[in-house]
């Protein structure tokens, strides 16, 4: 994947970059510079566009200086949007789900392949929900090596839309302008849509945003409808972008969807893993039909996955005397066990399969007093991590150690709200 601006080649600023200032681990991060110089460059409200694919896939307003050009390409159609500024800004709509993290870490690569241009930080700045979907901000700060011995600094800005129906990438290649292309770039993804009456918005939803230690890194995004008769599906995706040397940064896109009866139970379950860009992980777990008659004693319950890892097919069956366990039953057990109940610890049976994928996890959530009254420390195999639950039983904060730092997550956005 490649924008049009970063094909073009990064557009670069003649300023020669202040060296980094030292850095150490332990102490806090110091608040950001107010930008100076082409930096600080921003644009007045400009004229509302509107925006018509030709093949009705899509129509949106923005603002632009002049009318939008559009240009079809295969899957996604193409939007070079004058600012009356030096760089278009440029944008592409897609017609089908992308992976957010592998999205950025696509553009940046594409900037770094260009001669003498290096890439020296790849930094999420925001994360928001817009238009009923997730949205980041990230900056990609790089230096081209100039005749001589000059250096000349860049700033592209990204902006990627996680919309499930008409995802968006946009970017703008220039110094400065850094609000203005929040506000276009949030504008156009608030008006986009497919042509003719909106899809109702989900009526359960929740932003987390991730952090590695303390820095902006990622969004995990979970939505749930009804599907009717009782039963319904969830979709849970998370979208990471991690240091990885000495190859620059590395981007975790995960989505696993959960279809559950009117009983609440687990019927089906697909796993998507991928890292930067590349499908590693892809698994479709579903419950067997118990036999009829029913047996005396509680049988355990038997799951059947398939699916494939890297170019390896995958294939079995496992069973769970608890059953899986969904996320809503997790919540259940946390509000009514932990947080009202006086159990100390509940159990549950979970699927993680790029962990464990021939049988089920243990997961083993118990009381930590003395962090908190919500306060929890939870158990998956060999992985541990705190947290901190809501009256729900939702987490609103949990924290867990990485080989690259402390990766939490923070409750920031609900719906209906708590």
């Amino acid at each position: 994947m490649c924008l049009a601006l970063a094909c073009a080649g990064p557009t670069v600023t003649t300023v020669r970059p202040a060296p980094p200032a030292p850095q150490t681990p332990a102490a806090p991060e110091p608040p950001p510079r107010p930008p100076s110089g082409p930096f600080s460059r921003e644009l007045e409200p400009l004229p509302k566009q509107r925006v018509n694919s030709t093949e009705g896939i899509f129509t949106a307003e923005v603002e632009a200086a002049a009318a939008p050009k559009l240009t079809r390409h295969e899957g996604s159609t193409r939007l070079e949007i004058p600012l009356g500024t030096e760089a278009t800004l440029g944008c592409f709509v897609y017609e089908r789900p992308i992976d957010a993290a592998g999205a950025v870490l696509a553009v940046a690569k594409a900037v770094q392949g260009h001669q003498g241009v290096t890439v020296r930080s790849l930094t999420p700045t925001d994360v928001s929900v817009v238009a009923d979907a997730p949205v980041m901000f990230v900056n990609v700060d790089y230096e081209v090596a100039s005749p001589g011995d000059s250096v000349s600094a860049g700033r592209l800005k990204l902006m990627v839309s996680a919309s499930p129906a008409l995802p968006l990438l946009c970017a703008h290649d220039e110094p400065g302008y850094a609000r203005t292309f929040q506000r276009i770039t949030t504008g156009l993804a608030s008006t986009l849509q497919v042509p003719g009456p909106p899809r109702a918005p989900a009526p359960m939803a929740e932003l987390r945003v991730l952090k590695l230690d303390g820095r902006l890194a990622g969004f995990d995004w979970r939505t749930g409808r009804s599907l009717g008769a009782g039963a319904q599906r969830t979709e849970a995706s998370t979208s990471l972008l991690l240091p990885g040397a000495p190859n620059g940064s590395r981007a975790e896109d995960r989505t696993v969807t959960t279809i559950t009866d009117d009983a609440g139970q687990l019927l089906e379950q697909r796993h998507a893993h991928a890292e930067n860009g590349n499908l590693t992980l892809q698994v479709t777990l579903r419950r067997e039909r118990p036999p009829k008659p029913p047996p005396r004693e509680t049988p355990s319950r038997v799951y059947r996955y398939e699916g494939r890892q890297g170019t390896r097919p995958l294939k079995g069956t496992f069973t769970s005397k608890r059953g899986l366990a969904t996320e809503a039953m997790v919540r259940m057990g946390v509000r009514e066990g932990l947080l009202t109940g006086d159990a100390s610890e509940v159990l549950f049976d979970v699927y993680r399969p790029a962990e464990l994928l021939s049988e089920p996890t243990e997961v083993v959530l118990r009381r930590t007093p003395s962090a908190g009254p919500r306060a929890l420390t939870v158990t998956m195999g060999a992985i541990s991590e705190e947290a901190r639950a809501n009256a729900s039983g939702a987490f609103e904060w949990t924290e867990r150690t990485l080989p690259e730092g402390r990766l939490t997550s923070e409750l920031v956005h609900t719906v209906p709200p708590p």
